[in-house]
């Protein structure tokens, strides 16, 4: 059974009571972190779950279905990155990729033995923001032709796509090997879209 602040909750009485208890500690951040390099032989066997601390009492071994959809997202998604670099001849180093999900399960609760929930926790996902760092030389153009179609495509994601979302992309340039008196460190390049605007910026 779940675990929350250290305490085993599984009818519905001692879910709601416990919520009440914790109130708005009860909303919570998940990561799911995805990361593959050169030397990786399996393109989903890179992932996993960063449990906020309201969950760290629950067996690692374990992934409850609401915590699966974060995993599955970031796997899905994450993979899609070489895939594409391959298909479109784009050199990629590495490539974390990380799911964060702002996740309130109040709103399934809502009205059993008096619960109030916020209004916006009502689907419980309340939002999602999708951070990409990708290692390579390739041109930027390549890099953000492959970050936007594995973001607006993956059919993962697609099934989230009623989640309020944001993504990033972070190019980091490998470092190299240059006279002793230069120093070989990555250079970095962002980019900001706000999917649910539109809206895209560039830093460097």
């Amino acid at each position: 059974m779940p675990n929350l602040f250290g305490q085993d909750i599984n009818s519905v009485e001692e879910i709601t009571d416990a919520f009440r208890r914790h109130g708005d500690a009860v909303r919570m951040t998940y990561r799911a972190r995805y990361v593959w390099d050169e030397s990786s032989t399996d393109p989903y066997a890179g992932t996993r779950l960063e449990r906020p601390a309201a969950m760290i009492g629950n067996p690692p071994a374990v992934i409850y279905p609401w915590e699966q959809v974060f995993v599955s997202a970031a796997s899905c998604a994450g993979s899609d990155f070489p895939m594409l670099a391959k298909h479109f001849g784009v050199r990629l180093e590495r490539v974390e990729f990380v799911v964060e999900g702002v996740f309130d399960p109040r709103g399934e609760f809502a009205g059993l033995t008096g619960l109030e929930a916020p209004a916006d926790a009502a689907p419980a996902y309340v939002s999602l923001h999708l951070r990409t760092t990708v290692t390579s030389d390739a041109a930027e153009s390549d890099l953000r032709r492959i970050h936007r179609r594995v973001v607006d495509h993956n059919m993962l994601l697609g099934a989230l796509r009623g989640i309020p979302r944001t993504d990033r992309l972070e190019i980091e340039r490998p470092a190299y090997d240059g006279p002793p008196d230069v120093v070989a460190a990555p250079s970095r390049s962002t980019i900001v879209r706000n999917s649910s605007s539109g809206s895209t910026g560039l830093t460097r």
